[in-house]
């Protein structure tokens, strides 16, 4: 069994990559988030700066591409080769509007034509492997099942499938009987993903897929960053108190981290802020607290709330100070 971390865009960047990797364990590999796929002209170190030194992070990485452009995407994946990287991952899931209405993403699923354009060129070069991330479709969930063949003829590494369509976005509970369909179509590895809450979850999935031996978990290792860690162990692993503070030290690392490369305490506030939406959720009895949090306007505001939550102070260097 193998857990993955997903690419949640603008959050499991290369420096909350570090943080949670250097606290948490149980992850075997992660898939950055997405990179947008371009030509010649826009190539280059500033563009792939998320990923430069992914390939010596302490769990495996995979760059992951947007785009609906064959040689844009050959182009891009040839030079994350020559960054290091053997393997990238075609991102034909992300349903925001803003990707879906351009034809990139889950708004791709509806069109097989240009999926098959870009794989001919992908998979013509033999240098790096390819996988494709997709949901069950856009607007329809049976459009997973009129691409399955065609992705079959392909020698991708795997297909990680996430049982939504893309105009659900994150709502709504995850299709398991299309995914089911879906896997049993397929003729590479499947990887799971999809609301995998928790280990009762987990357990759940494993025993209606067995055959399924990779599994990818989002949102809900930052709602719980001890997730992957029950998981692969198979019990709870921390609990209480130690769990708290385990916390606590990640989320000073985290904090220190970001504020010595974001530009200014406004852009640590709404960075910080973006974590908590998520981290939030696993402390359901300080709603006051989680409260003051997102309405900080201050560092100095900002610390308050997380001291009452983890009972310890977050120093702030001078540059950023407030008071």
């Amino acid at each position: 069994m193998k857990l993955y971390l997903a690419p949640l865009h603008g959050v499991t960047n290369r420096v909350f990559r570090k943080a949670y990797f250097d606290h948490f364990s149980g992850f075997d590999a992660a898939i950055a988030p997405f990179v947008l796929a371009v030509n010649n002209d826009q190539l280059g170190d500033k563009h792939f700066k998320d990923l430069l030194e992914g390939k010596d992070e302490k769990v495996p990485l995979i760059p992951q591409l947007l785009g609906n452009e064959p040689v844009s995407f050959v182009k891009s994946a040839q030079y994350l080769y020559k960054l290091g990287y053997r393997e990238v991952n075609w991102n034909l899931g992300c349903p925001f509007p803003m990707v879906a209405n351009k034809k990139r993403g889950s708004g791709l699923l509806s069109h097989p034509e240009l999926i098959r354009k870009v794989l001919d060129a992908a998979c013509a070069q033999n240098e790096i492997r390819i996988s494709v991330k997709m949901r069950l479709g856009r607007a329809n969930p049976d459009e997973i099942m009129n691409l399955m063949p065609m992705l079959n003829e392909y020698p991708l590494s795997k297909v990680i499938i996430h049982p939504r369509i893309g105009t659900q976005m994150y709502k709504g509970e995850v299709d398991l009987d299309g995914f089911e369909r879906a896997a049993k179509a397929c003729a590479h590895e499947v990887m799971y993903n999809g609301d995998i809450k928790d280990l009762g979850t987990f357990l759940k999935l494993r025993e209606r897929f067995p055959q399924i031996r990779e599994w990818m978990i989002g949102r809900w290792a930052l709602v719980n960053p001890f997730l992957a860690k029950d998981i692969a162990e198979g019990k709870p692993t921390t609990k209480g108190a130690e769990r708290l503070r385990e916390t606590g030290i990640f989320h000073t690392g985290l904090y220190g981290a970001y504020r010595e490369v974001l530009y200014g305490p406004a852009h640590l506030l709404d960075k910080m802020k973006e974590i908590w939406t998520y981290l939030g959720q696993g402390f359901p009895g300080r709603g006051k607290a989680i409260e003051a949090i997102r309405r900080a306007k201050t560092l100095e505001a900002y610390e308050r709330a997380t001291a009452e939550i983890f009972g310890t102070e977050v120093s702030i260097p001078p540059i950023f100070s407030e008071r």
